[in-house]
């Protein structure tokens, strides 16, 4: 008997299905696996068994080669040729000592087989043995996967660094030069809109710097990440009054409706980010004499869900499904031609999740915009609670 460890297999989770005509052979097949922990499933044929392959979805197939009707040659044939099968290992079961029958199993797709009359260590041991090379066949295709979506979203990243910091930098060299050679044939007034303009121009390249470095730090796990125990009233009213003066040059109310004390856990700095953020683009898309309300509440036993929403121009259902997507990248004016960098978004859906919460976007065009996020909750009767409570 071989000797099996958890890392080399999960056989609780491993599903195996018999394919065989006899029911002797099932039953010695089934009780020895099952009692090591597989789920068995069985086949009296072909046509059956290929019937219960697509349905269930086995991870292996102990397939018999002399069956009545559809023989085991043809049955692996069309488990091959089907889109939902074709990944499953299968061992032929198989009295047949030819080579040629044996080189026309591989042929149609089998892996291995195991000649009658079956020895179960054997059996067990080659079942172990490929169900562990499609385990690490499944991680090496997820792995391949993850990074070519990596090296997607990098290509993306240049990308956007390329498109983005160019748009800034044209009207602030244009601006810098011609306020350098022309300073002593301007206005003040004229000056004074030139400087402002190289400024804006500036603040927006450092913005936008900013938000990069920081969406890469975040890809490659360097992001510093420390959840503590926070008071979310006080962390709000801290982030309104950081934006209230650029709500009210646009004559945007911007209150909360925070009125009994909910603690949560998470990153603070993260936390503020995601707030600033996503008032920002409140304020950014309202238009002046708008509204912008915060709220929040308890959410499915261990959350909060928070609440921003204004009274804006909304989005059309194509724009929210490409919010959160690199590849769909932009940045669109606001009411009062305010731009972004077009990152916010997906920087703050990547501290929402670092975070253990969900952020999503409700909208319609004209109606105005709500933004939901979630952090993981700290209950009132724990003993931070009061301690929190006082402090604030």
């Amino acid at each position: 008997m071989i000797g099996l460890d958890a890392d080399t297999l999960q056989t609780s989770a491993q599903t195996i299905l018999i394919v065989d005509d006899n029911p002797t052979n099932i039953g010695v097949l089934a009780d020895y696996f099952e009692e090591r922990g597989f789920t068995i499933l069985v086949a009296r044929d072909g046509e059956s068994g290929l019937e219960k392959a697509i349905y269930a979805q086995p991870d292996l197939i102990l397939l018999d080669v002399m069956m009545p009707g559809m023989d085991g040659f043809e049955t692996c044939r069309r488990l091959q040729a089907h889109q939902t099968t074709h990944h499953i290992p299968i061992i032929f079961m198989t009295a047949l000592t030819d080579v040629d029958d044996k080189v026309k199993g591989f042929a149609v797709g089998a892996v291995d087989y195991v000649t009658k009359p079956l020895q179960q260590e054997e059996v067990l041991a080659r079942v172990t043995t490929h169900l562990k090379i499609r385990s690490l066949t499944q991680r090496l295709q997820k792995a391949n996967a993850a990074l070519t979506q990596l090296n997607a979203d990098k290509d993306k990243f240049f990308s956007i660094l390329a498109h983005d910091l160019r748009g800034p930098f044209l009207p602030l060299l244009g601006s810098s030069e011609l306020l350098a050679r022309r300073v002593d044939m301007l206005s003040k007034p004229k000056i004074a809109d030139m400087s402002m303009a190289i400024f804006e121009s500036a603040q927006r390249v450092l913005d936008l710097l900013e938000n990069l470095l920081q969406w890469g730090r975040l890809q490659i796990g360097h992001a510093d990440y420390n959840p503590r125990h926070l008071l979310l009233p006080r962390v709000v009213r801290q982030n309104i009054e950081l934006l209230r003066p650029g709500a009210l040059t646009k004559e945007i109310i911007l209150h909360h409706e925070l009125e009994r004390p909910l603690f949560l856990y998470a990153d603070q700095n993260m936390l503020n980010f995601v707030l600033r953020n996503l008032l920002t683009n409140a304020i950014k898309f309202t238009p002046r004499g708008g509204r912008i309300t915060i709220s929040a509440q308890p959410y499915q036993q261990d959350f909060i869900l928070i609440a921003i929403a204004d009274t804006g121009v909304g989005m059309s259902a194509n724009v929210i499904a490409n919010l959160f997507h690199l590849d769909a990248h932009h940045s669109t004016p606001g009411t009062d031609n305010e731009t972004g960098t077009g990152l916010g978004l997906i920087l703050c859906q990547e501290m929402v999740q670092r975070n253990g919460g969900q952020i999503w976007i409700e909208s319609s065009e004209g109606q105005g915009t709500t933004a939901y996020f979630t952090v993981p909750a700290v209950g009132e009767t724990s003993p931070f609670a009061e301690e929190t409570q006082k402090a604030s």
